[in-house]
C-alpha cells in the first residue's frame, strides 16, 4: 500500500490534472459516441498539445500530457468493449 502512495505522490501535479481532464471529458464521449466518441477525445487531447501548446506557443507541449489525458478514455474504452 505504501508503494502505490508513493507513486501516486510523485506524480506530477499536471499530469493529475491531465488525467482528471481525461476522466471529466473521456465518460461522456465514451457513454455518448461509443468508440468513435473516444478516439475523438484522444484527438482532440493530441490537438491541444500540437496546436494550442506547440504552434500557437501557450504551454509546454509533452507526450506524457496527451497520454495522462488519454489513459481514462482507453480504459473507458475497453470497459465499454467487453
Amino acid at each position: 500500500m505504501k508503494r502505490l502512495s508513493n507513486f501516486i505522490n510523485n506524480i506530477r501535479a499536471d499530469h493529475k490534472a491531465h488525467l482528471i481532464v481525461g476522466v471529466l471529458s473521456g465518460f461522456p464521449m465514451v457513454l455518448l459516441f461509443g468508440n468513435i466518441g473516444g478516439l475523438i477525445a484522444i484527438l482532440i487531447y493530441a490537438l491541444k498539445e500540437v496546436v494550442y501548446d506547440k504552434l500557437l506557443g501557450r504551454g509546454n507541449m509533452e507526450f506524457l500530457d496527451w497520454l495522462y489525458s488519454s489513459i481514462p478514455v482507453l480504459q473507458y474504452l475497453i470497459i465499454y468493449n467487453l
